[in-house]
């Protein structure tokens, strides 16, 4: 957005200590009383957005609902939804990432449809696009004569780690590869699963490059930037139907959508696509084509910064 012509004045929690709560609730007190500012777009719900929703004064107030703070949150307690809500009244503009997000904030937190703008975060295709594989995986140290599925993401048991793992042990040819920061999961040991960890985000795209195919299996999702990321480079993915994903994969055309928990269904969908290159490779090209039209970022931010000159008219 700066390249756009804004000046953006940050403020960041950039540690996950919780501690760090109190010098990020004080810089944002402190910036919203005596900052000069125009619009105030605060990211993820309540965490960020409730000092700004108590605090706005007359400035338009943007808030951005990335996917549990939308879908989980709201619904552990009642003290929960009442904050969500409390924020949502008080917001002038609300994105999310996918329709499905909004239907949640519409029927289930009884937000304003007409003021709902749905923005995926979007990537850059440039960088991630289709390269050769037997190249990346030369480069990455990987067999090139193997079956490779892999996943990309926190090692959260929400991303349904349990599913990835009852179908490693009923495919034994396959070599799957995880990728992500452990996160309340038990990372299983099977011989043919393979744990490399958190990677440099320059890094991803070869990787990505060298599988040929993705999962993501997730019990609940926003619309995951790991799945547009697969799709971008070629590569077809296999998800759940949660959240938005099936608005990133169209099934049967550049991956396949299975049931929430249905370890059964992922086994089949993989086992089906992955022996298949003819249909990995068509898969792969309509992946591209859609994120390219659909989720490039240049073009999600050229949205954004239509709601913001609207949005600054009216400060």
């Amino acid at each position: 957005m700066e390249k756009r012509g804004f000046t953006i004045d940050k403020v960041v929690k950039r540690s996950r200590n919780p501690l760090q709560y109190f010098p990020f609730i004080y810089k944002s007190i402190k910036k919203l009383i005596i900052g000069d500012y125009d619009i105030i777009h605060a990211h993820y719900v309540p965490h960020a957005a409730l000092v700004p929703a108590i605090l706005k004064r007359n400035k338009p107030f943007i808030v951005r609902f990335h996917g549990d703070d939308a879908r989980i949150f709201p619904f552990k307690s009642k003290l929960n939804k009442m904050l969500v809500e409390f924020v949502i009244n008080r917001s002038d503009r609300i994105i999310t990432v996918s329709r499905e997000m909004s239907d949640v904030l519409v029927y289930k937190l009884g937000a304003d449809r007409n003021k709902i703008s749905e923005i995926a975060s979007g990537i850059n295709t440039s960088k991630f696009h289709p390269m050769p594989k037997d190249e990346m995986r030369k480069k990455l140290g990987l067999p090139e004569d193997q079956k490779i599925v892999l996943f990309v993401g926190r090692l959260h048991r929400y991303k349904g780690l349990d599913l990835i793992y009852e179908c490693a042990k009923q495919t034994p040819g396959i070599q799957y590869i995880l990728i992500g920061r452990k996160e309340n999961a038990d990372v299983f040991e099977l011989e043919n699963c393979m744990f490399v960890g958190e990677k440099n985000r320059d890094e991803i795209p070869m990787w990505l490059n060298a599988a040929d195919i993705h999962i993501l299996p997730s019990y609940t999702e926003g619309l995951p930037n790991a799945v547009v990321e697969a799709l971008s480079c070629g590569t077809p993915s296999i998800v759940s139907d949660a959240g938005g994903n099936p608005e990133a994969v169209i099934d049967g055309d550049n991956g396949f959508v299975v049931s929430v928990g249905d370890a059964e269904m992922l086994r089949e969908k993989i086992e089906y696509l992955i022996n298949d290159d003819e249909l990995i490779e068509k898969m792969g090209k309509r992946g591209r084509e859609y994120v390219v039209e659909r989720f490039e970022h240049e073009r999600l931010m050229d949205r954004l910064k239509e709601i913001y000159d609207s949005m600054s008219n009216k400060s």
